[in-house]
């Protein structure tokens, strides 16, 4: 296990969970999830708090549209806090990138390996920054709209973290480049 960093300064956990000749699985856990979670509620309980004063005290009944809108992006923010990312490879079948969200719910994706041409690490802007960002490089018909892919693209691990993801990857992988 190693303590590295995003690209925005946010501490993260990189581990690999398993690795074989043929099998690699990593984990990206996000450390700040729960204090990012627990800030976003405290937000919204103060928003809560501050339409229940405007209600009783000044009895203002139009101002029930104004709390609406910031309790409800406050409540998809504290849904979506990225718990962990993680990336099984196995080398003759396939990439499966998983992010698993804070409230229990997790988003899973698959990339054949005949698909993949290679695995770079590519810097890209980002609000106005440039980060760097793990991507695949994808042929065939299949990925034909959409033929670079980015890989842990909620936490947006710092360079020192894609470096070691990076070589764990391509140690397994061995790719035959054309």
């Amino acid at each position: 296990m190693v303590f590295l960093w995003t690209s925005s300064g946010h501490s993260i956990h990189v581990k690999i969970v398993h690795k074989s000749a043929s099998v690699l699985q990593l984990s990206v856990e996000n450390v700040e999830a729960h204090r990012q979670r627990h800030r976003l509620l405290l937000l919204e309980l103060v928003t809560l708090f501050c339409f229940a004063v405007s209600v009783f005290l000044f009895r203002l009944t139009v101002l029930h549209a104004l709390f609406i809108l910031p309790i409800g992006i406050l409540v998809y923010l504290y849904s979506n806090v990225i718990k962990s990312e993680s990336l099984v490879l196995v080398k003759d079948f396939a990439l499966q990138c998983s992010t698993a969200f804070a409230n229990g719910t997790v988003r899973n994706s698959l990339i054949p390996m005949e698909y993949v041409h290679d695995i770079v690490i590519n810097e890209v802007f980002y609000n106005l920054k440039v980060i760097f960002v793990l991507q695949v490089l994808t042929k065939g018909h299949l990925f034909r709209k959409k033929p670079v892919i980015t890989l842990l693209q909620q936490l947006k691990p710092a360079l020192a973290s894609l470096k070691i993801i990076y070589t764990e990857l391509h140690s397994v992988l061995e790719l035959q480049h054309c």
